[in-house]
């Protein structure tokens, strides 16, 4: 299957797809926040683990068609975890973008993208042990110590301390795109918006859009809109 056809066709580009055609709808002076898993990457085996995978090479090419298909009539910031993978993606998104005469740049790493202080090793033992639907679940309630990883609240506010008061230096009628993988992305969903997480897991290229005006957002998410009031904790903050 060519790179096209990966992008209009191939089940796991079906929330990328729906993202970029919903940037197009939010209002036009709006900043937009944007919340991306990496692209597609292969399985980890027992000779390459985890934190060393890399996009496969469709990964790189339907990335680069993300970009393409973005506004460019908006300027984009974009920021990654230090995973190699979420690093190519935020290039290629670059790359792809900038072909259309887009505008952007790529900012850096960004702590909150990987990191929910955890000990070492903690998500890699919890990967072993439980089912992602279950570690959610245990981290939302507080059965796992503090000395082990952040309350699942405390870490979704200390996020939004970052993630949201950054779109504020943003260019007018920018987004900032943030690259990170599926147990963030899930979790940050959950605890700034209350949308819990489901079976069916984040996809390469699926994420989260939303916008904050005063204490009112409007979020896209899978394939509609939501409209909802700020949270509590977040009350005329911008």
């Amino acid at each position: 299957m060519c790179k096209e056809d990966i992008w209009e066709s191939a089940e796991w580009t079906v929330q990328a797809r729906n993202i970029v055609k919903a940037l197009k709808k939010f209002p036009v002076d709006s900043k937009i926040i944007l919340i991306l898993r990496h692209s597609h990457r292969n399985d980890p085996t027992e000779l390459v683990k985890m934190h060393e995978l890399r996009l496969t090479p469709q990964g790189h090419q339907v990335a680069k068609i993300f970009g393409q298909k973005l506004p460019n009539e908006r300027a984009i910031r974009l920021y990654h975890s230090p995973v190699g993978r979420c690093q190519e993606t935020a290039k290629d998104i670059l790359t792809g973008f900038e072909e259309t005469g887009g505008n952007g740049e790529i900012k850096g790493v960004l702590t909150p993208l990987f990191f929910a202080g955890t000990a070492p090793k903690f998500f890699q033992d919890i990967n072993m042990k439980n089912s992602h639907l279950d570690f959610m679940f245990r981290w939302a309630v507080g059965l796992y110590s503090p000395d082990l990883i952040s309350p699942l609240q405390m870490y979704c506010q200390k996020a939004a301390e970052i993630i949201w008061n950054g779109i504020n230096d943003a260019p007018e009628k920018g987004i900032d795109i943030h690259i990170t993988h599926d147990v963030f992305l899930m979790a940050l969903r959950f605890g700034w918006f209350g949308i819990p997480p489901d079976v069916e897991w984040v996809p390469f290229l699926g994420g989260i859009a939303f916008t904050l005006t005063e204490n009112k957002i409007k979020l896209f998410v899978k394939d509609r809109f939501i409209s909802m009031n700020a949270p509590y904790w977040w009350k005329n903050r911008i």
